[in-house]
């Protein structure tokens, strides 16, 4: 399998090189991601717990997808890939949100992303790839109160797109 490469932006989000991801996580470059909330009919949050062989927040519950941008392609791609690849959800089109900026040093990678939220509705059965160990879906109430007890389950930026997207709710 070849190296992943993706596109390294600057502080305006713009393209300025491109950087395996490898490289990209070890350096702290900063690069581009996408995080899709996949919510049912009856408003449930499906999340994922991370498999605990990936590099990065091994065992912590995540959005529905994370994925990374691949160099060259956009946000809106990337999210329809990521639904795909990782819960097997064929789709077109998935709502933009909003972008945040993260800068983690949780571990050993440092790593730097724009990071864009989607979301989506799905009312079929998942097919979750070997990135996640399993899913649950979640009503809003349920998962604000399992953050407030232990929010070290959760990855940073799952709770940091949460936060921003649950106010007022």
């Amino acid at each position: 399998m070849g190296k992943e490469f993706f596109d390294i932006v600057s502080k305006q989000d713009k393209v300025i090189g491109r950087i395996d991801k490898a490289t990209a996580h070890q350096t702290g470059a900063l690069h581009r991601a996408v995080h899709v909330f996949v919510f049912n009919k009856k408003g449930q949050l499906l999340l994922g717990k991370r498999s605990k062989k990936k590099l990065l927040a091994p065992g912590l519950w995540d959005s529905s997808v994370g994925e990374h941008a691949k160099a060259g392609e956009t946000y809106e791609k990337a999210a329809i890939r990521g639904l795909k690849e990782e819960l097997g959800i064929r789709t077109k089109k998935a709502k933009k949100l909003f972008k945040i900026r993260i800068n983690d040093k949780t571990s050993a990678y440092h790593n730097r992303e724009f990071i864009m939220l989607f979301e989506k509705e799905f009312n079929g059965k998942v097919k979750p790839n070997s990135e996640s160990e399993k899913t649950a879906w979640f009503s809003i109430k349920a998962l604000k109160s399992k953050i407030k007890k232990n929010p070290k389950v959760f990855c940073t930026a799952f709770l940091a797109f949460f936060k921003k997207y649950s106010k007022g709710l």
